[in-house]
């Protein structure tokens, strides 16, 4: 999936607005997604951000972003995968599905 033609100002502009407009979705749910497309890079189309900072960035509680999380990725609006960190601890990383990037950077 390359969308070379854009720049990553516009790639950004896509998601939000794909998110924000598009989407048929509550407000929090849209709030994570939103907070995941800041932090996707235009490159890879991945965030790889920790449930940690989406707390953090989107002002949620941690419980009601774990819960979100899991019907967003049931959804397939997010997908996640789990990665050791240097301490050797299991974390689970989420992004935007591959495909709620498509369809979001797609629409002329």
């Amino acid at each position: 999936m390359t969308f070379s033609h854009l720049s990553p100002c516009q790639q950004h502009l896509k998601l939000w607005n794909h998110i924000s407009r598009q989407l048929k979705l509550m407000p929090s749910l849209k709030l994570i997604l939103l907070v995941l497309a800041n932090y996707t890079d235009c490159h890879s189309h991945k965030a790889n951000l920790p449930a940690s900072l989406i707390v953090r960035d989107s002002g949620l509680k941690d419980e009601e972003i774990k819960r979100l999380l899991v019907s967003l990725e049931a959804a397939n609006w997010v997908e996640s995968g789990r990665v050791l960190s240097d301490a050797g601890r299991s974390v689970i990383l989420y992004n935007l599905s591959a495909h709620l990037v498509q369809q979001a950077l797609s629409l002329v």
